[in-house]
């Protein structure tokens, strides 16, 4: 504990050091994972409170808007909640807030409401608001001003670490897996090679023979994995032969991968007897995927067909599996509760240098947060952290749900999650690497560069299908690395006394992250979720705005 000692003075940057304080930024570095995991579980939680709630895209979004609202009105509140206690003590109380609201996560997954689970969020979001304004600057604080990008770099390479472990984690503890695994060796046997062929390049009276002769999991596996076009020239009466074939979690497993349309249609032929017999987890999946379907009058038609064929007992087995789905994310968020309030304790004992400006509180408060509108480059940084974590929220919040599409990646939620852990992978490996080469490299040159390639590949997996659009949207989270701290330490550059305030407002305009996905659910629902993603194409193109002009400092009179 000799270290920590020594680290507990004051902050001072006489040197050109990376940081003076290594301990003290290796305690803040992990309450920087701790927010980063919390946040992205987000991710998570949107497909899986789709399902339990039966949303469309619109409502679902809810859970983003609440919680990065709390960052708009909450950041003010924050910053004078930090100005008067300190840097340390304001991160001890948004470690306590935080906790409270994962704790009210179990009575809102009891009752299984959907807007108790909203304000739970919007509790939870406020102790990490109040860990933003406080953490933020701090770290930019425990050295001097020239590492100060690279050292917050670092120090959001381990938030990052928290984003990149979280949505592997909550696949594996909150959603729910396939009803039915058809065995790997199916896709490798010759009869399902043959019967894919057929089903794409043969005419309708050949793949009746083929499918006669065939077994059910061949057929399953086929018909999970041919491109949506070759539905079009199915009969819907040739594929629900072959359903009523299989065993109900075999139609479960197929159904899944279905095109949405293509899928209601045949379910609304379904007798009471069937839909009975579909594992309800796969029957709550295909009635959730309706909800955000742009319903034509025949669609109208076949789902009001559908709804009649539900019988009461499988509406009272829909109901149980939401409830008992609501509950599987108890005791996660009780865990991560536990966790914080251990991590509070920790850095309330832990001696951490003070800064000089916790020292001068009383000379900061005759400053306003309008002062800082006179400092454009910090003006225009909260535009771009308003867009960049719009961007980056409304790319994670819909990353599974578009993966999962028949015509992108045909995949479960549980498989999207992966890739959504690849995503936030990168970021986490790109400020790592970020962190080291901008030591020596213009912070604003790497953030313009970022954006140009965001940009290219967000236009590739806009007009792209397949496994060209995964890859290209995933790639997107390597190059958003750098942009939230170069953009956080570029805004609040050479503010001098009022970094505080200028914190404050580049930590309302989180806020973005409430109202880039909501507007973009809107959107998916009217023009579908793809093409959706010109929202975020607007985003980026301000960001290399941000860092080719907006971003240098002018001096400002009095």
């Amino acid at each position: 504990m000799s270290h920590s000692s020594n680290e507990a003075s004051t902050i001072t940057t006489q040197d050109n050091k990376f940081t003076n304080y290594p301990i003290a930024l290796s305690v803040i570095s992990i309450v920087f994972f701790m927010w980063g995991f919390l946040t992205c579980l987000n991710n998570i939680l949107i497909p899986h409170l789709k399902t339990v709630f039966n949303l469309n895209y619109t409502q679902a979004m809810l859970v983003q808007f609440t919680f990065f609202g709390a960052y708009f009105l909450m950041s003010v509140p924050g910053g004078k909640i930090v100005s008067r206690l300190g840097y340390k003590k304001g991160i001890i109380t948004g470690l306590i807030i935080a906790a409270i609201g994962t704790f009210l996560f179990w009575p809102a997954a009891t009752i299984a409401n959907y807007y108790f689970f909203l304000l739970a969020l919007f509790i939870l979001a406020t102790g990490i608001t109040i860990l933003q304004v406080s953490a933020n600057p701090y770290v930019t604080l425990l050295g001097p001003q020239k590492t100060s990008s690279s050292r917050l770099n670092m120090a959001q390479a381990l938030n990052a670490l928290g984003t990149t472990v979280a949505p592997y984690l909550g696949s594996i503890l909150i959603l729910t897996g396939a009803a039915y695994t058809i065995p790997n060796r199916i896709a490798s046997d010759p009869q399902t090679i043959q019967l894919i062929s057929t089903l794409e390049n043969n005419p309708t009276n050949d793949i009746e023979a083929i499918f006669a002769k065939a077994s059910n999991e061949n057929v399953a596996y086929a018909l999970k994995n041919i491109p949506p076009y070759v539905y079009e020239k199915l009969p819907d009466s040739l594929i629900q032969q072959e359903l009523q074939k299989f065993s109900p979690g075999l139609i479960g497993t197929t159904l899944n991968n279905i095109p949405t349309e293509k899928k209601l249609s045949l379910l609304s032929h379904f007798t009471a007897e069937q839909i009975d017999q579909i594992p309800t987890g796969s029957l709550v999946e295909a009635l959730e995927s309706f909800s955000s379907l742009k319903l034509q009058p025949i669609d109208q038609e076949n789902l009001t067909q559908l709804k009649q064929h539900i019988s009461d007992s499988t509406n009272t087995k829909i109901e149980q599996y939401r409830k008992e789905q609501a509950k599987s994310v108890q005791t996660p968020y009780a865990v991560l509760g536990i966790i914080l309030v251990l991590l509070a304790g920790f850095v309330a004992i832990f001696k951490l240098p003070t800064s000089k400006d916790d020292n001068q509180n009383q000379q900061k408060q005759n400053y306003k947060l309008s002062d800082v509108f006179k400092h454009p480059h910090a003006v225009l940084g909260a535009i771009g952290i308003f867009c960049y974590v719009g961007a980056e929220v409304a790319l994670g919040s819909f990353m599974i749900n578009y993966l999962t599409l028949p015509e992108i990646g045909r995949m479960s939620e549980q498989q999207a999650a992966q890739y959504v852990t690849l995503f936030w992978g990168g970021t986490m490996v790109g400020r790592i690497v970020g962190s080291a080469v901008m030591v020596k490299s213009s912070p604003s040159k790497m953030l313009s560069w970022c954006a140009i390639i965001n940009l290219c590949l967000l236009l590739t997996t806009m007009f792209s299908t397949g496994y060209v659009a995964v890859y290209s949207i995933v790639a997107i989270g390597l190059f958003n690395s750098i942009m939230f701290p170069t953009i956080f330490s570029l805004g609040i550059a050479e503010m001098g006394p009022l970094t505080e305030q200028a914190s404050s407002l580049l930590v309302m305009a989180i806020v973005g992250g409430a109202v880039v996905p909501f507007i973009q659910g809107m959107l998916s629902d009217s023009i579908g979720i793809q093409h959706a993603f010109f929202l975020t194409l607007i985003c980026y193109a301000f960001i290399l705005y941000y860092g080719a002009k907006g971003s240098k400092p002018k001096k400002v009179t009095a």
